[in-house]
């Protein structure tokens, strides 16, 4: 009889990767704090597509890793982002104990620190589409999360394809008002002449609007304000529980009423970019230095009116 598998994980790091770096200090603790492994590169020749190549490929057709029916991550870029040297790469195995050669990978996600933008940036995220199983993405994305929470971390950014969209929305990403977030830390392109670049202006145009409808949106989450969030979250339906109870309906005191007049005073202050990327947080620290102090069943229906009427979260 087979021995039992059970999850674990493992972290493919380049062997020219900075050990000074943000990304470096991810993964350490990811070791040092939560158990995780590191895979031996040198088995592989510190080559990502080899190790793809015995333990992932077999038998990909239409199908890979990261893709099906068209849809998804193609192979030669998780490769080619996993061997970058500033990247490091977290897997969820299914791993049989007693034997550790024995094992299929559930999910990966491949992730570097970006100190322009300060925040974790996810640069490729899938699971197995091979061998489906329910949640194993979404494990490995909270583990990530906890693991970012836990040092401190509370930014993190990515790029996804537009099928992923609603995912990502589903774990609380919002878009971000600009299309791209600058990155200093990956190779910026090299520039063109002036006189290629006019002359090839009118051939060009075309190409160039259509590829940058189909760029990419970027996803933001800060994970402090989520936290925040969910744990308010019950405030909320407490408070709107006890107001049905007391009074037959929802009912908000008139000095509340001031308070939500003066946080849309605030809001509509903001210009359309500061909007967006605005959090709960911020509104509620602007009311304290406007001397506003609220308590937890008004920071409550604040955060509730922010979310309803605005989307700050």
């Amino acid at each position: 009889m087979p021995s039992p598998k059970k999850d674990s994980m493992t972290l493919w790091i380049p062997q020219n990767l900075n050990p000074a770096s943000q990304t470096m200090d991810i993964a350490s603790t990811m070791m040092r704090d939560f158990g995780v492994t590191r895979i031996n590169n040198d088995t592989y020749n510190n080559r990502f597509d080899e190790y793809y190549n015995q333990h992932i490929r077999q038998g990909e057709t239409d199908t890979t890793f990261c893709s099906k029916d068209g849809k998804g991550i193609r192979v030669e870029y998780l490769i080619n982002n996993v061997n970058k040297p500033t990247y490091a790469t977290l897997l969820s195995l299914d791993a049989n104990p007693a034997d550790p050669t024995d094992f299929h990978v559930l999910a990966m996600i491949v992730f570097k620190w970006s100190p322009t933008a300060g925040s974790a940036k996810i640069q490729a995220f899938c699971s197995n589409q091979k061998q489906q199983t329910k949640g194993a993405g979404t494990k490995l994305l909270n583990f990530f999360k906890k693991t970012l929470t836990h040092m401190g971390i509370n930014n993190i950014y990515l790029n996804p394809v537009d099928t992923a969209v609603s995912y990502y929305s589903s774990h609380r990403f919002k878009i971000h008002p600009k299309v791209k977030v600058y990155d200093s830390s990956s190779p910026s392109p090299k520039s063109r002449s002036k006189s290629k670049s006019k002359s090839k202006l009118k051939t060009k145009t075309k190409s160039t609007t259509t590829s940058s409808k189909q760029h990419a949106p970027t996803m933001t989450i800060n994970l402090r304000a989520t936290d925040n969030w969910k744990k308010t979250t019950n405030k909320i339906k407490s408070y709107q529980a006890l107001t049905r109870k007391t009074h037959g309906k929802s009912h908000i005191p008139t000095s509340t009423k001031k308070i939500l007049a003066k946080v849309d005073k605030i809001v509509n202050s903001l210009s359309s970019d500061h909007r967006d990327m605005a959090q709960y947080q911020d509104i509620i620290d602007k009311l304290n230095r406007e001397g506003i102090r609220l308590n937890d069943e008004e920071e409550g229906i604040v955060i509730n009116h922010l979310a309803d009427k605005y989307q700050i979260f």
